[in-house]
């Protein structure tokens, strides 16, 4: 598996990756319509990812098989909700269902804190909407749990809970210590 920085190339397959998760995560929670507006051809949201990824203090990375087949992604940049003490967002991680618990998420996440810190960020938070199994993933890092809110998603009023790193350097070392 080989983990790099996203391209325009890679939109229909970053936009494939989403969709697929969304449905196996929040079918049923969420109307069908919205799955409709996350197909690859009419989400226009991808494009503008990677041009901020490209241009600006985001991050946009894949990871691809052996086959270089796209099988996750993960998107950060600044902290868009005003927390007090989190410099930066992990906006989005997810990876096929097929490849999950595998270690993908694990080596997209730390991609990104690597990267963050590399531009001087110390600091990451993720939003987690309540039904979506992978806050374990999450506290197994060493995220801490800052809190409970409720968003409208498309008309639905769902629950998320923000859970988040206050140092990415002790998390990318106690990773690496971990790996010797």
């Amino acid at each position: 598996m080989k983990i790099r920085r996203a391209n325009k190339s890679d939109i229909p397959a970053i936009a494939r990756v989403h969709l697929e998760c969304w449905r196996l995560m929040y079918s049923g929670m969420i109307p069908e319509d919205v799955f409709k507006t996350l197909e690859p051809k009419s989400d226009p949201r991808w494009a503008h990812v990677l041009e901020g990824s490209q241009f600006g203090d985001e991050i946009a990375l894949v990871a691809e098989n052996n086959n270089l087949k796209v099988i996750g992604f993960a998107h950060a940049g600044p902290e868009w909700g005003g927390h007090p003490t989190i410099e930066s967002e992990l906006y989005g991680l997810f990876v096929v269902p097929e490849h999950q618990g595998r270690g993908v998420g694990k080596k997209l996440l730390l991609s990104v804190a690597s990267a963050l810190v590399k531009n001087n960020t110390n600091s990451m938070l993720v939003r987690v909407r309540s039904g979506n199994p992978t806050p374990r993933v999450y506290q197994a890092l060493g995220a801490d749990n800052l809190g409970l809110q409720s968003v409208n998603v498309d008309g639905v009023k769902v629950q998320e809970i923000a859970y988040g790193w206050h140092n990415l350097r002790e998390l990318l070392e106690r990773e690496k210590e971990l790996r010797n």
